[in-house]
C-alpha cells in the first residue's frame, strides 16, 4: 500500500531516482538501478514496480525522440520474441520467487557478463561473443523476464548491447525502443493482473515525471562529450555498482 504521506526526504529521495531514471535513457545505462531499491523501501516491491513503470516510459519516448535515427532493427527483432517469452514467464512465475534469492542470481549472472566484458576491454579482445541465434534468444528472455520482474533488466541489455560492439548512439536508440515495447506491454499487467497501479501511483508519476526529463537532458549532454571508449568503461562501472547494490 502507499504510505499516508511523503516526507521532504522522501520526496528528495524519489527526485534523485527519478532523475537517474532519465540519465540511463540518455546512454547512461545502470545507473537508474540504484534507484530501484530506494523505491521498493518506501512503498513496497509491486506498487514500486508500477511507479516506476510510467517514469521509465517517459525516458523511453524522449530517447527514441533523441535517437530515432540511430536503432538497429536487425538486433530489436531479434530481441524481441524471446523477451515477449521473458515478460509472460515474469508475470507468471516472478512473484513465487522469493526476492532476495532473484536478486542474488541475477547479480552473479550480470557479474559473471562484466567479467567477461572486462577481459574483452582489457585483454588482446581473443574473447568472442556469439552472434548467434541462441545468444539473442538468451539476452532477449533475461531482459524481458528482469524487466518484469523487477525494472531491472538494464545491465543485462547494457552487457549484450555492449557484446554486440554497436556505436555508442546506436546502442542508446536500439536500447530505447526495445525497452519503449517491453514497457509498454507491462501496463496492462500492473493495472488488471496485479492491480498495483492506480491514480494515487500515477498522481506521484505527474510529479516525478518532470525529473526524469531533467535527467534525460543532463545526462544527453555528458553522452555527447564521452568518447566511445570511455562510454563503455563508464557503462561497465555503473552496472558493477548496480549488481553491489543488488548484493546487499
Amino acid at each position: 500500500m502507499l504510505p499516508e504521506f511523503l516526507t521532504t526526504t522522501d520526496w528528495i529521495l524519489l527526485a534523485s531516482g527519478a532523475l537517474l531514471m532519465g540519465m540511463a535513457k540518455s546512454g547512461l545505462n545502470g545507473v537508474n538501478i540504484i534507484a530501484v531499491p530506494v523505491y521498493a523501501a518506501l512503498f513496497g516491491g509491486k506498487v514500486s514496480s508500477s511507479i516506476v513503470l510510467p517514469l521509465l516510459l517517459c525516458g523511453d519516448i524522449v530517447a527514441i525522440v533523441a535517437y530515432h535515427k540511430k536503432i538497429s532493427w536487425k538486433h530489436y527483432l531479434r530481441l524481441l520474441p524471446a523477451a515477449l517469452v521473458g515478460l509472460v514467464a515474469g508475470m507468471l512465475l516472478g512473484q513465487s520467487i522469493p526476492d532476495a534469492s532473484f536478486r542474488l542470481i541475477m547479480a552473479v549472472i550480470i557479474l559473471v557478463c562484466l567479467i567477461l566484458m572486462i577481459i574483452k576491454e582489457f585483454g588482446k579482445r581473443t574473447l568472442a561473443f556469439p552472434d548467434h541465434w541462441a545468444a539473442h534468444s538468451m539476452g532477449g528472455f533475461a531482459s524481458g523476464f528482469t524487466t518484469m520482474v523487477g525494472n531491472a533488466a538494464g545491465p543485462i541489455m547494457s552487457m549484450y548491447l555492449l557484446s554486440m560492439n554497436l556505436p555508442k548512439k546506436v546502442f542508446i536508440g536500439t536500447g530505447a525502443v526495445f525497452f519503449l515495447t517491453v514497457n509498454i506491454l507491462k501496463v496492462p499487467v500492473h493495472l488488471f493482473a496485479w492491480k498495483t497501479m492506480t491514480p494515487d501511483t500515477l498522481m506521484i508519476d505527474a510529479v516525478l515525471a518532470i525529473f526524469v526529463f531533467a535527467g534525460f537532458f543532463a545526462g544527453l549532454k555528458i553522452v555527447k562529450k564521452i568518447p566511445e571508449k570511455p562510454f563503455r568503461m563508464l557503462i561497465i562501472a555503473a552496472t558493477f555498482l548496480g549488481t553491489l547494490k543488488m548484493f546487499f
